[in-house]
C-alpha cells in the first residue's frame, strides 16, 4: 500500500536497517560506504580487499554504472564474516554453488540495480531477484524470487525456510515502513524536507535519475505532438 517511488527510496538507503531489519543486518552492511566510494579509510580498504581477492579468482568486481545512472552493479563485502542471507549467515545451499563460484572463499554480494523496476543480489550459493510494478498511485506489487544452483534439490541441498526467511522478513518489515510513509505524505500537513547527504546518497541518486528520465520522456512526447513554432 505505497507508491512505487517510495518503495525504491526505501530500498536505496539502509539508515533504517539496524532498527528494523534484525535478521538482515547480521549479514548486510547498514552503512552508505559499501560501494567503495565513501566511508572511512578502513571501510574503503575492506571493499578494496574484497575486490582484489575476487578479481584474482576471476570474478569481475569493480563498480560499474551507466552514464545516466539507470543501472549500477557492484560487489560489496558482507558483515561479520557472513557468507549468505540466512539466519546463521552460513550458505543456504550447502554443497553447490552458482556457476564457477568458489565453494569456501568469501566473495561478498553482487548488487545489480536497474531503474525503474528491479534490484538483485548475487551470492555464491544463491541469487535473489526483486521485480517492482506500480499498480496504482498508492499501491505497488513486489515479487521476490530465489534462484539456486541448477542441480540443487530442496530438502537435500537446502531448506526452503532457511533460504527465504531473511528476505521474507525484510520484505514484510519494509512493507510496514512504506505503508506508514505513504500515510504520512498523504497528510495535508506533510511538508517535504531535504535528504540526509550521508545516509541517503543512494536515494538522491535515484531521484536525480527519476527527474532526468521524466524530463526526457516529456520532451520526447512534446517533440512528437507539439506543433513546430513558426519563424518570426
Amino acid at each position: 500500500k505505497g507508491n512505487w517511488k517510495m518503495v525504491w527510496e526505501n530500498n536505496r538507503e539502509c539508515y533504517h536497517c539496524r532498527s528494523n531489519h534484525t535478521e538482515l543486518v547480521k549479514s548486510f552492511p547498514d552503512g552508505a560506504w559499501w560501494n567503495g566510494l565513501s566511508g572511512t579509510e578502513e571501510e574503503k580498504a575492506m571493499v578494496t580487499r574484497l575486490i582484489d581477492r575476487c578479481e584474482a579468482l576471476g570474478l569481475p568486481s569493480n563498480f560499474v554504472s551507466s552514464w545516466g545512472g539507470q543501472y549500477r552493479i557492484m560487489r560489496i563485502p558482507l558483515t561479520n564474516d557472513a557468507r549468505s542471507f540466512t539466519p546463521d549467515t552460513e550458505p543456504a545451499v550447502l554443497t553447490k554453488r552458482l556457476g564457477t563460484m568458489p565453494r569456501d572463499a568469501s566473495v561478498g554480494d553482487v548488487l545489480f540495480y536497474h531503474y525503474p523496476n528491479t534490484w538483485n543480489h548475487f551470492l555464491a550459493d544463491h541469487a535473489l531477484s526483486f521485480r517492482m510494478l506500480p499498480i496504482s498511485p498508492t499501491e505497488t506489487e513486489l515479487v521476490t524470487k530465489w534462484l539456486v544452483p541448477e542441480y540443487a534439490v530442496e530438502g537435500e541441498d537446502y531448506c526452503l525456510e532457511n533460504l527465504t526467511k531473511v528476505w521474507n522478513d525484510t520484505n514484510a518489515e519494509d512493507a510496514w515502513l512504506v505503508e506508514r510513509n505513504q500515510l504520512g505524505v498523504s497528510s495535508p500537513a506533510y511538508v517535504p524536507g531535504p535528504y540526509n547527504t550521508l545516509h541517503e546518497d543512494g536515494v538522491s541518486q535515484f531521484v536525480d535519475w527519476y527527474c532526468n528520465a521524466t524530463k526526457k520522456s516529456l520532451m520526447m512526447g512534446c517533440s512528437s505532438t507539439c506543433e513546430p513554432e513558426l519563424p518570426l
